[in-house]
Order: C-alpha cells, then sequence, then structure tokens
C-alpha cells in the first residue's frame, strides 16, 4: 500500500506581510496611544487614548499569537491529503473535513465577489463542522455560508501562494482519489 500524501500550499506573501504590518502598526498606535494619555487629565481624552491604546495592544497581542502559530506551521495554510482538507488560512478552527463526509464538490462564484470562485464542499453534517467552530461571530459566518452556498465550507484561493486552478486540482484529485479507492473497497 502506498504511503499517504499530502499536498500543502502556504500563505501568500501579500498576506504575511499583512498581517506583519498589522502587528507592527498596532504595537505603535497602542504604545503611542498609551504615552499620549499619560500626559492627559480626565476630561481631556485621556480615557479615549487608553481605549484607543488598550484595544491597539490587544489587536497585537492577538496577531503575535497568529503569526507564531504559523510560523509553526511554516505559514503552511492549507493541507490536502487521503484522509480530507483543512483550510486554515481563513482562521476558523474547524479541523481536518473528511473526504467520507463530502457529498459533492462545487465550483460556485463568491457573492461579494464575481471575479473569485470558491470551492465548496457540500457535507452531509454541516452543522457538526459549524458546531466545531468555538468563536460566535465565525459560527455565524458559516451558517451564512450555508445558507447562500449550501455548505459552510467554502475554500478559496484568496489567501493561498496558489491559483484557484491549482487548488482546483489538488482538490480534485484527492476527492477522486479517495472516492476510486473506497469504490473498490
Amino acid at each position: 500500500m502506498e504511503a499517504p500524501s499530502t499536498t500543502t500550499f502556504k500563505l501568500s506573501r501579500h498576506k504575511k506581510r499583512g498581517l506583519f504590518l498589522t502587528t507592527v502598526l498596532s504595537a505603535l498606535i497602542g504604545a503611542g496611544a498609551l504615552y499620549a494619555a499619560h500626559d492627559l487629565k480626565y476630561g481631556e481624552g485621556r480615557f479615549v487614548f487608553i481605549f484607543i491604546g488598550v484595544f491597539a495592544l490587544l489587536t497585537t497581542f492577538f496577531c503575535l499569537i497568529s503569526y507564531s502559530f504559523l510560523t509553526r506551521e511554516s505559514f503552511k495554510a492549507i493541507y490536502i491529503s487521503d484522509e480530507g482538507i483543512n483550510d486554515i488560512s481563513t482562521g476558523n478552527r474547524i479541523g481536518t473535513i473528511l473526504w467520507k463526509d463530502v457529498d459533492n464538490i462545487k465550483i460556485m462564484d463568491d457573492l461579494s465577489n464575481l471575479k473569485r470562485k470558491y470551492i465548496v464542499l457540500k457535507v452531509k453534517n454541516p452543522n457538526e463542522y459549524i458546531d466545531r467552530e468555538p468563536t460566535r461571530s465565525k459560527k455565524r459566518s458559516l451558517e451564512l455560508k450555508l445558507q447562500y452556498y449550501g455548505s459552510p465550507i467554502c475554500i478559496s484561493d484568496r489567501a493561498l501562494d496558489c491559483t484557484f486552478k491549482e487548488l482546483e486540482k489538488a482538490v480534485f484529485e484527492k476527492y477522486n482519489h479517495y472516492k476510486t479507492l473506497h469504490k473498490e473497497a
């Protein structure tokens, strides 16, 4: 039996640079706002500067966590294996979408940008995948995708260092390979 293989795509340079710049700028804004608040009295905008500073530093903290996670992953944003597909480029934490749960794969236009396309994985159990996401706002986003596209799992090349055709080819190759293996069994 052949060893399982995994196709990976990295985060695009544009997204890596954007995350880095957001981290640096939010740190500078946070530190600057807190420094400016230090010299102000209450009623002169001190509370506003403190609020901006704390918010910016929280943003910096979350960016640093994301950046360290992506660094550990060598900036790999999507994994396509014989078992399934794991897309971490969206920031959703639903884990691996198993091929055994996929009923169909469709290519659909992105409703917000018709120049973009999605690979939509129609799964048997969409609510199980939605329930895996711990964040309420991201869970709501997955629910809306289920409403609009018929599945919460919509994969795009938007944040990836590849073309849509390369991504589409890799997904269909692994999915068809899975179907062939399990049809014979």
